[in-house]
Order: structure tokens, then sequence, then C-alpha cells
């Protein structure tokens, strides 16, 4: 049996064995295997790497508390470094290699336990620590009494207003043990990127001995001058490290699964701190696609050597499938998400369809409706070895032996909502019954493997992350999140379904009060142990293959849903009682007693006042730039969020140079902020450095795609510049597709199409710029001056910068002459008849065209959306543009009227349908018969309106001249 396979993938046996007295005879992944992760840390192989027996230095407890980092530096770093070797000399370099990554993969099982999966347990982390570290840090010491979270009685604020002075309003006082002090150490080496680790976090020690052992050991012992700095915490300095291919490959060659547990430990570490890390999505990245290579593309170092079977190397690539998708969906990454969870499917060979089928939602429905819902099954491979394994791990659903307890499934209990939908059942006659592509009853639909149930609650989060958050969003989601609920196989994965049914249900009237419930009970598990509750191996086993927040996250998570809710003081004791001061500030303010807040902050300053995260609270509090830079200063120029919120301060102020300097530090340590890159190039943008802003927009769109705004500005920038046109029309081509319905970008992608010569991209930009203007704005939507380019592109058939061959140009022409009789007949036309200029225009392309009579129609129209305006009568320049249009008309009048009507022939007409030309016994028809009265008529018109104030002027008199002459006219 390949135990390191099965620890992999979550394979554990039923029930795990309590005989821990033979384990140094067994393989360290049989250790895993077979018994709690504990016991190997407490065997002879974890007393021999971490040196518990041994006695690294001689210290007493008030000297170590005032000297963690020197300690922590010089001594325990370097003495795991040397422990290496030691393995090594022991166990052989084969041996010695599974060692290390085994105690690194429970190391990192047990952290997962104690702050995300549970069930408690009594192991102590500082067990793994040398004498007389061990002892001094032991939590069974009575100076480590107190834990960390240990909150003192509630103390209450001196409130100015008395009625305002509740439970709530605390001052949380806490006393630092060393071992507290010890674990904040620890936490800080953790930070990555500026990214701080929660505070609450618990045996942060487990993550540390766990990323060592499974990162540091394979990267250079070395580091240059330039990865040396000394502000880092460990995990930056570990990650700028090299990786050793030579350690990496002996070490591969070993232990196949340690690369791969190596990107859960960084997983984790992303995890725990407050925001996405860019070194740790670099790290990851990289990684995922060096296993790629090695475990699904049959590298040199293959699987074959591991004698692992097919249906064990399939189960492989669906997990690993599924964990770099999920990895790409924390990053917002969607298309990178969507493809893996694809080939997680295709592999899984889970088949599934979002369909609907008649049925009712509530009690007093009558008629049977359509209802969304997700149809799905299972590969029937028969020799799967997931379905007996399945099995194994499941909580009683299939199984004759005594179920393990269940998280609690809340009823709704709501007076008009059905528990579940209740479907109609399908008839044979019926003829109408809703069917699907994949043959699956969705009445009766088979359990599925707990992989597919994970797979589904992956496509699940992809709706979400791919839409914006909306009803229909919901009830998208919904589906996904019921069809696994129908089926409880495993803790893990019905506990994530059920978070999940909870977060949907959050925001409907009838069913926030089961959310919010639901997110209860969830957090109840974690705290309160159970009898004969789910233990670690089946909580542990699909673990990866989930999305599940901590235990912190989770509480949070349900303070927040209490908050929603009104519940505000019963929220902020739970933020409070997680020490997350954001958070907490955030219900004072809503409670309007800010000062009670400020208060708060600066108590928890006394105790901790070299904390960078409170001093940037209070900095967001005050407003004052002073906090944010101490902040900055006392982290070692670490602390990002500090001069992310000093840059957003100066932004808004309008000191954009020191908002440039501000961002820049904070984006050098961590670029995933895409709000940080857009508000920098806005300010370079306003300063006009180019580079700058081009550089930052250019971010933005690498982190988030569908940013229409860093689009448009982009291209902007781009147009200040020679010779980007064209890059900045494709930014603003980008921008449309995202924000569709702003037509201030599609008048920018006008002129920039007008501008490369993209006549049929300027086409459709008018056409939409009047389809979301013309109700508002009416007939100045339309740019005329570019409207007669666009006509004028046509008319007058100019070949662009492209170097077109005739053929092509010709094809090209006849292409946009359609459109643009398109934009003037069905849009322009349509919308717009009070425009004179446009009119005018419309008139330059059908004389083009030949077709005469609607050109001298266009002609009609344009004088006469200038002589109907009773202006005229009384203001000379609106009188004068009369005279201009009568001017043009007539001119036309004299040219065309007189003309025998063509015939226009279409694109694509056959000549035998065109009818024969003129003969002497048909007379030809002309364009305008009576052109000659229709010129006395318009002039006369417009000297009867316009007599009464202007027959002293000049412009009157070459009225009455033009009409002269028109009446002359033989």
């Amino acid at each position: 049996m390949n135990y390191e396979y099965k620890v992999l993938t979550g394979k554990y046996p039923k029930t795990q064995s309590n005989k821990t007295d033979q384990l140094d005879s067994l393989d360290v992944f049989e250790i895993l295997y077979k018994y709690h992760p504990s016991a190997l840390l407490t065997s002879d192989y974890a007393q021999t790497f971490f040196g518990t027996n041994e006695s690294l230095l001689e210290i007493n407890a008030s000297e170590f508390q005032d000297n963690f980092q020197e300690y922590l530096d010089q001594f325990y770093s370097e003495f795991l470094l040397t422990r290496i070797p030691v393995v090594f000399e022991k166990y052989g370099q084969e041996k010695g290699w599974r060692i290390l990554s085994a105690l690194g993969i429970a190391c990192l099982s047990l952290f997962i336990q104690v702050n995300w999966t549970g069930p408690q347990t009594d192991f102590d982390s500082a067990s793994l620590l040398p004498k007389p570290w061990s002892d001094l840090l032991s939590l069974t010491n009575d100076l480590n009494s107190k834990k960390n979270a240990d909150i003192k009685d509630p103390v209450p604020f001196a409130s100015e207003d008395s009625s305002k002075v509740t439970s709530s309003s605390i001052i949380l006082e806490h006393t630092k043990t060393i071992r507290n002090k010890f674990d904040d150490l620890i936490l800080s080496n953790l930070q990555v990127s500026g990214e701080h680790p929660y505070s609450l976090t618990n045996h942060p020690l487990l993550l540390y001995l766990a990323i060592f052992l499974l990162t540091r050991t394979v990267r250079e012992f070395k580091a240059s001058d330039s990865n040396s700095d000394p502000l880092k915490g460990e995990l930056d300095f570990w990650l700028s490290l090299q990786v050793n291919k030579d350690l990496s490959n002996t070490r591969t060659s070993s232990s196949f699964s340690s690369s791969w547990w190596e990107l859960r430990a960084l997983r984790i570490s992303q995890e725990i701190i407050d925001n996405p890390s860019g070194l740790l999505l670099t790290t990851l990245e990289t990684g995922f696609s060096n296993l790629n290579t090695l475990l699904l593309n049959e590298s040199p170092c293959n699987l074959d050597i591991y004698k692992l079977s097919p249906p064990e190397k399939k189960q492989l690539k669906i997990r690993f499938s599924l964990e770099y998708a999920l990895m790409f969906q924390y990053y917002h990454k969607n298309a990178e998400a969507n493809k893996w969870l694809e080939a997680s499917q295709l592999e899984s060979g889970l088949v599934w369809q979002l369909t609907g089928a008649k049925g009712k939602r509530t009690k007093f429905q009558e008629n049977n409706i359509s209802q969304l819902l997700v149809v799905a099954k299972s590969s029937p491979d028969n020799h799967d070895e997931n379905d007996s394994e399945d099995q194994d791990l499941s909580m009683g659903i299939e199984s004759t032996s005594e179920p393990k307890i269940a998280i609690k499934n809340l009823e709704l209990n709501d007076d008009t909502l059905l528990e579940k939908t209740e479907y109609l059942k399908i008839n044979d006659s019926d003829q109408d019954s809703p069917s699907n592509d994949i043959g699956v009853d969705h009445i009766n639909q088979e359990n599925l493997k707990m992989i597919d149930q994970c797979i589904l609650l992956g496509f699940c989060l992809e709706v979400k992350n791919e839409n914006p958050k909306h009803g229909l969003t919901t009830e998208q989601m919904m589906p996904f999140v019921i069809r696994v609920i129908e089926n409880p196989n495993n803790w893990s994965i019905y506990t994530s379904s059920l978070l999940l049914r909870s977060r949907l249900e959050a925001d409907k009237s009838r069913t926030v009060q089961r959310s919010a419930l639901q997110l209860q009970a969830l957090v109840d598990q974690t705290d309160q142990p159970l009898e004969n509750e789910a233990g670690f191996e089946e909580r542990f086993s699909y673990f990866f293959s989930l999305a599940l927040p901590s235990v912190w996250e989770l509480k949070k998570e349900l303070a927040n849903r209490l908050l929603s809710i009104g519940a505000i003081r019963s929220a902020l004791d739970i933020f409070e009682s997680l020490m997350m001061w954001d958070e907490a500030v955030s219900c004072y303010q809503i409670l309007e007693q800010s000062h009670i807040a400020e208060k708060l902050v600066k108590k928890q300053l006394e105790l901790l006042p070299n904390d960078p995260k409170l001093w940037s609270i209070l900095g967001d509090l005050k407003q004052s730039p002073e906090f944010w830079k101490k902040s900055w200063e006392i982290s070692g120029s670490r602390y990002t969020r500090s001069m992310r919120s000093l840059g957003g301060y100066y932004f808004k102020h309008s000191k954009m140079e020191e908002c440039i300097e501000a961002y820049k530090k904070a984006l050098k340590l961590n670029p995933l902020y895409d709000g940080s890159w857009y508000n920098m190039g806005c300010a370079a943008l306003h300063l006009e450095y180019w580079d700058i802003a081009i550089e930052a927009f250019q971010r933005v769109c690498q982190l988030d795609n569908e940013n229409a705004e860093a689009w448009n500005n982009l291209a902007s920038v781009y147009l200040k510049q020679e010779d980007r046109k064209l890059d900045a029309w494709n930014c603003l081509r980008e921008a449309i597709k995202f924000k569709f319905d702003n037509w201030q970008i599609w008048s920018n992608f006008l002129v920039t199409s007008v501008a490369i010569g993209q006549f049929a991209s300027a086409i459709q930009s008018m056409t939409r710029i009047i389809e979301l203007r013309v109700a508002k704005s009416g007939s100045s939507c339309v740019d005329v001056e570019i409207l007669n380019i666009i006509i004028q592109s046509v008319t007058r058939e100019q070949h662009t910068a492209a170097n077109l061959s005739q053929n092509r140009m010709v094809q090209r022409n006849s292409r946009l002459n359609i459109l643009v009789e398109n934009l003037l007949v069905n849009t322009i036309a349509q919308k717009i008849t009070d425009s004179p200029d446009i009119w005018r225009s419309m008139a330059d392309f059908w004389f083009w065209k030949k077709d005469y009579l609607t050109c001298i129609e266009c002609y009609e129209k344009a004088y006469r959306c200038s002589s109907l305006l009773p202006q005229i009568s009384y203001e000379m320049d609106k009188f004068k543009t009369a005279i201009h249009h009568l001017n043009e008309l007539v001119d036309i009048y004299r040219t065309l009227g007189p003309l025998p009507i063509p015939v226009i022939k279409s694109e694509n007409s056959d000549p035998s349908s065109i009818p024969p030309t003129n003969t002497s016994s048909s007379p030809a028809k002309l364009c305008c018969p009576n052109y000659k009265l229709k010129c006395k008529m318009a002039i006369q018109g417009l000297i009867n309106k316009s007599k009464s104030n202007f027959e002293s002027t000049q412009e009157f008199t070459d009225l009455n001249s033009l009409l002269t002459e028109v009446s002359t006219m033989d």
C-alpha cells in the first residue's frame, strides 16, 4: 500500500490506531496514515530533528522574554538548519528526506486542526522546542497560565453620555505571557509582502516549522547580499531565496508529494494574513506549474516509479486540478480557475447540468412553474478505488455502522416557503415533463462521490466570482449547494455547503434568520466538542479540495451577519473577543460613538505600543498622516496598509506628488492592490507623468481585467503619446466590453476609431451613443464633424494607413457603404429630426449614392428645421442660418430638379432585374418637376416671416434679389 499517496489524497482508515509503542519500525507516511499527526511529532523521528532532548541554550525566563528576536534569529533558526545533516546522518539521505517531509506534513495538519477544522486537541506545539525552551513556553507552565485570548473583566468607558455606556463599551485588557510573546514573534516572522498574520492564530509554531521543513530545506542555504533584509519576516526571506534544484529533485525522488504539500503550506500561510500577497501568488503559480509538469505530464520523475495504479493517478490529477482552481479563485483569476475546474471535472467523469424542472416553492402555490436545479451524476467507474473509501469516511449515510454526529441542518420553519422545492414527478405520458441531457431523474438523483461534490462547490464559487452580486447570481448558485446538501457524505464538504447556503440566504427576509442561526451552529461545532463527533481524519480528508474559512474568519462572518440584521452590540462583542479592532471601530461608528472607538484604540496602544495595525487604525479614525507614518516607521517600513491609507489621504487632498510616493512604497511590497494602482495612476495622469500612469493602469488591468475605467484611462494616456493610438483603441475596445452603457467611453472609442481609420468601429460607437443619449440630449448627442468624416470615408473612398489592395478596398468601401446607410436610415433619421446640420450631412451621402430624391428631401428637412423656429422673425443669427440653408436648398433644386431620376443599382443586384433605361416612347421622370415653384414658395415664405423686423437689412434685400432671380428662370 502506498501510504504517501493515501495521506496526500486524505484516504485515511475509518478509525485510527491509538497504539504508539512501535512507531520507529514504521515508515513515516505509514504513521501519518494510521495514527494522528501528533503521534509522529512525538516519535523518535521528531526528536531527532527537533532536538527536543537537546539543551540549546541555558536561559532564564526574564532574559528570554527580553531578547526574543535575538534568540529566535541567532539560535533557533540556525539550530534547525544544523539538525538537517543530523537526520541525514542517522537515517540516510532518502529516508531523511521522507522524514523531513512527513514532519512538515504533520505540523501543517495539526495547525489546520487547531485553526480550521477541529476537533480540539491537547497537543502543545512548545513540546517541539529544544530544552529548556519547551519547559519555559509550555502551556502547563504557570508563567503561561493566561492565554493570549483570555480577556479580563470588561471595564466600561466613562462616556459623556451615560445612557450610551453598555456592556460592549469596554477596554479589552489582556496580560501577555511569555508564551504569548513567543507566539507573536513567530507570527511576525510569518508576515509576507507587508501583510501581517491574524494575531490570535493558535500554535503558529506549527506553521512556522511546516514551512521550514517543506520550503526552507530545498532553498539555498546562503543568501546573497541583495536578498538579505533584516526587516523582512523569515517567510519573506525564505521565499526570496533561490530553489536549489539538486536538493528539490533529491527530495522529490524520495517523497513525490513533498512539493505538493509545500504549496498547501504556502496556501495556508496566505489565509492567515490580512490580504493577498503578491510574493505568495508568484510562488504558488510557479509551484503549481512545476508540479503540473512533474505529476501530470509524466516527467522523468514520473509516478510509475512509485507503483501508482491508473485509478490512483487519476485521483491525483483530479485533486491537483481542483486545488489549482481553488488557488486561482482565491486570487480572483477566474479564467484560469474555470479552466482547471473543467480539467478536474473531465478527469473525474462528473457530468452535471444546470437546468429547469416544474415545481413549487411555497405552501400556497397552486401551479407548478419552472425551477432552477442542478442534475449531476458521478462516473460509473467500477474500478475506481475512490468508491470504497468514500464509504469509509461517510457520515453514516450509506454505511451500516454507527453514524458520526453530523452538523445540524437547521429547518426553515417559514409560514410560506417550503423546506425544499417540491418538483413535479415525471410521468411517461407527460410530454411536457422536464428533461435533461444527462439522463438523470431530477427527483431521485443518486449520491455523488465526495470529490465530485467538491467540484460542484467549486463551480458554485465560480458563478459568484464571474457575476455581480445580484439576486440572479444567488438563484444560479443555490442549485449547486442544494445538490450537495442532499447527500451529506463528509463533515468538511457538508460544512462548506451549509456555509454557502447561509451566505446565499443572508439577503432574503424569509431566510435571513436561518442564515444567521446556521452560521452560529457552524461556529459552535468548532468550539463545543460533541460525543462521537466527526474526527480529525474525516474533517481533514477533503480540506484542501474546499474553500473552508478559518475559525476566526467564521466567527467574523457571524459577527458581520449579526451586524447586517441590526444586532450591532452582539457583533461588537464578537469583534472585540477576536481582537479585530477595525471591525470593532466600525461598530462604534455605526453607533455614533467614535469617541469610544478612539479611546479603545488608544488603550490598546498603551498595551501594545509597537503594533503598526493599531497606529494605522488610529490614523483612519483621526485622518491624521502622522499616525500612518508612525505605523510605517515602527513596522520597519513593512506595514503596507499604512502607506495605502496615507496615499488615499493625499489623493483626496490633491497632494499628488506625495500620493504617488506613498503608493509606490506600499505597492513595492505588495502589488496586488488594484485600487492603489488605480489611484496612483490617476495622480500620475493629473501630473502628466505618463510612464508612471501607464504602468499603474496596466497593473490594474492585469489584476482586474473587467475594470473599464482603468482601460479607459490607459487609453487616455496612450493618446497623449505619439504613435500609440492603436494601443489606445485596443484599450477602449476592452473598456466597452465591461461598461457597455457608458457613453463617455463610447465617445472616446468613437474619436479614437476615426483617428486610426477604423470607421466600422466608429459607426458602431455613434450608434451606441445615440441609443444611450438621444432621449435626454437629443440631436446634441451626434458629433456632426465626426459624422461628416465617417460619410466622407465612403464618399471620397480614401485609403487608410493600411496598405490595402484595390480589391480589398472595394470590399471595404462596400461594407462601409452598407454600415453608413444603416446608421443614417435606421438610427439617426428615426430618432433625430430637428438638426439641420445632420440632415445636411445625410444629403451628401445620398447625393454620392445618386439617390437624388432622398438627397433633395434631406435638404428640405434641413431648411425646415431652421425656418420653422420662431426666433427667425426676431433673432438675426437664426435668420442668417435660415438664409444659409435656403440658399443651399435653392441651389440643389436648380442642380437636381431638372435631372432625370437615375436608376440605383444595389450592391448585389441582378443585372437582368434592372429596368431598361429611358426610351423615346417613355419620357424620363424628373427628380423635381416643380422645382421652380418650390424655390419661389420657400423664398417667399421666409420673406413673409422676416419682413416685420428685418426689411431694412442687407440680408432681406438679398432674399428679394434671390426671389427675382428664381422668378426669371427658364
